[in-house]
């Protein structure tokens, strides 16, 4: 199997990654929902922007895993800024099980990038 024959596969599992990634975002930001209501009611309206950003998160998960298959460098870039946001937000927050989980994702895909740039920079 050649180098450009890989690159398929690899956008795939970029789109992939960025799929479960939202998965994972939109589950937590349920979560922070459901939590919401058995809280203390001056941290509603936190709880609620909380789950708003990942709810915002997911989105902007699905989209770049839809833009890497559209091709482009727009795309290519946008996906590159969502992922590295990620990995800083992540790294800076409160750490815990599903942050570790949706670290090593992010750098998966953040390393699936790197090695598919020149198809989307050539363009």
């Amino acid at each position: 199997m050649t180098a450009s024959s890989k690159l398929p596969n690899l956008i795939k599992a970029a789109q992939s990654l960025f799929y479960l990634n939202a998965i994972i975002w939109l589950a937590i930001g349920v979560a922070s929902l459901i939590r919401m209501s058995n809280d203390s009611p001056e941290l509603v309206v936190i709880m609620g922007v909380i789950a708003a950003l990942m709810f915002g998160n997911a989105a902007a998960m699905v989209w770049s895993g839809f833009g890497l298959g559209k091709g482009g460098k727009y795309y290519y870039f946008v996906a590159l800024a969502v992922i590295s946001i990620n990995i800083i937000l992540t790294v800076t927050d409160e750490f815990g099980i599903y942050d570790l989980i949706t670290l090593v994702i992010d750098m998966i895909i953040f390393g699936i990038l790197i090695a598919i740039r020149k198809n989307y920079l050539a363009s």
